[in-house]
């Protein structure tokens, strides 16, 4: 099975042919898209979930969402009321032989995010990304607890490198992240060290958390670069698991 992020930075009109091609060169069985468009839809997947309507001015358009998720698995039922359904959706996928993926699609506040309410007077400071993660985190296990015969996938824009936070992200957010994914018995995919060297010039902060017993058969099998201005300000990434380990 290969699961597929990338934040496609509002996944404009005049891209949206780009974005197309890359995705179909690079093709998953699941994709958790952020910053994404209704009108995007990966090859040979179906729609499974969306957050809700991106609120915004161009070149954020109508029907645009942080997070959507697309699957060619069925979909058992999409999960309701998480904390922030504006950047959060998730949705209990069926991978056939009695196995289900609980799939968790994120966009994490990055450096400046005052978040929707916050004053715009806030100091820009990783604050609100050290607020939010470890209520998203929780939020996992929650899920876990109430879908206790899936397998757990986190995926998104984590807007951390998860490493050192030396390129982006803080010590505290990657802390809290770590713990998270302790937690919920999950290790993520595409960490540092796990990208096969030569496929990305800079780390990813973009991710895909998937439970330690797949740990052996995971990989990353695709990777590309930001090309910003042309097709997106972040890289993509495909982690391939067994599910049957």
């Amino acid at each position: 099975m290969r699961i597929g992020t990338w934040n496609v930075e509002f996944a404009q009109e005049a891209r949206l042919h780009i974005l197309r091609k890359v995705m179909s060169a690079n093709r998953a069985d699941v994709w958790v898209l952020t910053e994404t468009h209704d009108d995007l839809v990966p090859e040979g997947t179906k729609l499974v979930a969306h957050s809700e309507q991106r609120p915004g001015k161009y070149p954020i358009r109508p029907n645009s969402r942080w997070v959507s998720i697309y699957s060619k698995f069925p979909v058992v039922k999409c999960v309701l009321h998480l904390a922030d359904p504006r950047r959060t959706v998730a949705a209990l996928l069926d991978l056939g032989g009695g196995k289900q993926l609980l799939v968790y699609g994120t966009v994490m506040p990055w450096h400046s995010d005052r978040g929707d309410a916050a004053s715009p007077q806030k100091p820009a400071n990783w604050s609100e990304h050290n607020r939010i993660v470890p209520q998203q985190c929780a939020e996992w296990a929650v899920l876990q607890r109430h879908c206790p015969n899936a397998s757990l996938c986190v995926a998104g824009d984590f807007n951390t490198d998860l490493g050192t936070g030396s390129y982006y992200g803080t010590k505290a957010g990657i802390a809290s992240l770590v713990g998270g994914f302790a937690e919920c018995d999950l290790f993520c995919a595409t960490a540092p060290g796990r990208v096969p060297s030569g496929m990305l010039a800079a780390l990813p902060i973009d991710h895909i958390a998937v439970p330690v017993a797949w740990a052996r058969s995971a990989s990353v099998v695709a990777a590309w670069p930001a090309f910003k201005g042309v097709i997106s300000d972040h890289s993509g990434l495909i982690v391939e698991v067994d599910a049957d380990s």
